[in-house]
C-alpha cells in the first residue's frame, strides 16, 4: 500500500521527480566516466610497459637487476620446472643486451632484445604490433626494430644493420642482420631504442649458448602475488631472484599511487558538490510539499507512515536515477575505450617524456560503475534525512498556512 502511494506521488509530482532523477543521473555519469578514464590510463600503462614488455614477474640471476651485464646470465634448464606450477602459463626466456647499431654513416646504441618468436607470438601477441613488414621466425630470420629507431636512423624494411658490442665474458659480439619488420611497442622510449632479435640469433651473437639473462613468467588473471610465491618456493633462490613489476618499477607504482590519491581528492570534491546539489534539491522539494505533508498528518495519517512514504519515494527515484545514469554512462565509457583520447601538443610531449603512450582509454571494469553508483545511492539516502527530520517535527497547522 505504501509502495503504491509512493509511486503515485512520484508520478503526480513529475517535475520534482524529474529534477531529482536528473541530478542523480548526472552525478553517476560524471563520477563513473571520470574514474573509468583514470583507471583506463593505469591499465594502459601496465599493459604497455608491464603486461607486454617486462611481464608481471621476471626471473633473473642474482645481481642482474642492479648490474645488467651478460655475465649475470643463467641456464634455461634452471627454471624449466616452473612450467609445472598451477597458475603459471608459460616462460618466455630472453636476452637483454646492448650494442652499437650502424647503417651507412648513422650509428646509435640500442637495446638488443633476444626472445622466443613463437612464444611471444602466442602469448604476448607481438606479431599484432607489426606496423610494417613481417614477423620474424626461424624460417624468416632477421630484426624487428622499434618505429622510433626507424625514424632516427632513417631505416626501411629490407635494410641491413651492422652490430658491434660485447658478448659473454668479454667476447666480441658482431654481426650483420636484415630488417624484416617495424614494430610499435606502444611506449615511445622503447620504440626509440629497442631492436628485437630471435633468441637463437641473440644467443649466437652474444656467445650465450643455452643461456639467457631474463625469463618472463606468464600468469593467469594478473594474480602475480601467488605466482611469485610459487616461483620463489620452486627455484633455487640462492642463485636466482624472482621480482614482480612493483619491485622492478617502483617509480611506476609510486606514480599510480600518487595519481590515485589525487583522483580520490577530486572525487571527494565532486561528491561534496553532488551531496550539496542533491541536498538543495531535497530541501526545495520538501519545502514545496510541506503543505501536502501537513494535510496528510491533519487527516489522521501517522507521521511514521508519511516518513516511510517519503523514504520509499527517495529510494525509488534513487534506483531509477542510478540505473539510468549507468545506462547513459555506458556508451561514453565504451566509445572512449574503443577510441581512446589522443593527447596532442604540449600534453603529449610531457606524457611521452615519462615514457608513456599519449593515449587515455576508459576502463570497462564493472566494479568502477557499481562502486560509484552505490556511493551516490548512499548519498541520496543520507541527504533524505532532512526530509525525515522535517516530517517528524512537522506542525500540520503551520504547514497548511504556508
Amino acid at each position: 500500500m505504501l509502495l503504491k502511494l509512493a509511486w503515485r506521488n512520484i508520478f503526480r509530482n513529475k517535475r520534482r521527480s524529474l529534477i531529482t532523477v536528473s541530478s542523480i543521473i548526472f552525478a553517476v555519469l560524471f563520477a563513473v566516466f571520470m574514474r573509468s578514464l583514470q583507471y583506463g590510463a593505469y591499465d594502459n600503462m601496465l599493459k604497455n610497459i608491464v603486461g607486454s614488455y617486462m611481464g608481471y614477474i621476471q626471473v633473473h640471476n642474482k645481481g642482474f637487476w642492479e648490474e645488467k651485464t651478460l655475465d649475470n646470465s643463467f641456464a634455461i634448464s634452471d627454471i624449466q620446472e616452473l612450467t609445472n606450477q598451477d597458475g603459471i602459463t608459460y616462460l618466455s626466456p630472453r636476452i637483454e643486451g646492448f650494442a652499437l647499431a650502424s647503417f651507412g654513416e648513422v650509428s646509435k646504441p640500442v637495446a638488443l632484445l633476444g626472445l622466443d618468436a613463437a612464444l611471444e607470438k602466442q602469448y604476448i601477441k607481438l606479431d599484432q604490433k607489426i606496423i610494417e613488414g613481417t614477423y620474424f621466425s626461424a624460417a624468416n630470420p632477421g630484426l624487428l626494430i622499434g618505429k622510433g629507431v626507424k625514424e632516427i636512423m632513417k631505416l626501411q624494411v629490407g635494410d641491413t644493420l651492422v652490430f658491434l658490442g660485447q658478448g659473454y665474458q668479454g667476447s666480441i659480439a658482431s654481426g650483420v642482420y636484415p630488417i624484416v619488420g617495424i614494430v610499435d611497442l606502444k611506449t615511445p622510449e622503447l620504440n626509440k631504442r629497442t631492436v628485437l632479435m630471435n633468441l637463437e640469433q641473440a644467443q649466437s651473437f652474444f656467445a650465450l649458448p643455452d643461456m639467457v639473462t631474463t625469463a618472463v613468467v606468464g600468469i593467469d588473471h594478473d594474480d602475480w602475488q601467488d605466482a611469485q610465491q610459487k616461483a620463489i618456493s620452486t627455484l633455487d633462490t640462492s642463485s636466482l631472484e624472482v621480482m614482480n613489476w612493483q619491485e622492478m618499477l617502483p617509480e611506476l607504482k609510486q606514480l599510480i599511487a600518487v595519481d590515485k590519491a589525487g583522483g580520490m581528492f577530486v572525487l571527494l570534491i565532486l561528491y561534496s558538490i553532488i551531496a550539496f546539489s542533491l541536498f538543495g534539491t531535497v530541501l526545495m522539494l520538501t519545502e514545496e510539499r510541506s503543505f501536502e505533508y501537513g494535510v496528510l498528518v491533519a487527516i489522521g495519517m501517522d507521521k511514521s507512515k508519511v516518513i516511510q512514504v517519503a523514504i520509499l519515494e527517495t529510494i525509488l527515484m534513487a534506483i531509477a536515477g542510478v540505473i539510468a545514469g549507468l545506462i547513459v554512462a555506458f556508451p561514453f565509457v565504451l566509445y572512449f575505450n574503443i577510441n581512446p583520447i589522443n593527447l596532442s601538443g604540449q600534453m603529449q610531449e610531457v606524457v611521452e617524456r615519462f615514457g608513456f603512450e599519449a593515449l587515455i582509454p576508459t576502463s570497462l571494469d564493472p566494479s568502477i560503475a557499481l562502486t560509484h553508483a552505490g556511493i551516490i545511492f548512499l548519498i541520496v539516502l543520507i541527504v533524505n534525512i532532512y526530509t525525515i527530520v522535517k516530517i517528524k517535527n512537522l506542525n500540520p497547522i503551520t504547514a497548511m498556512r504556508k
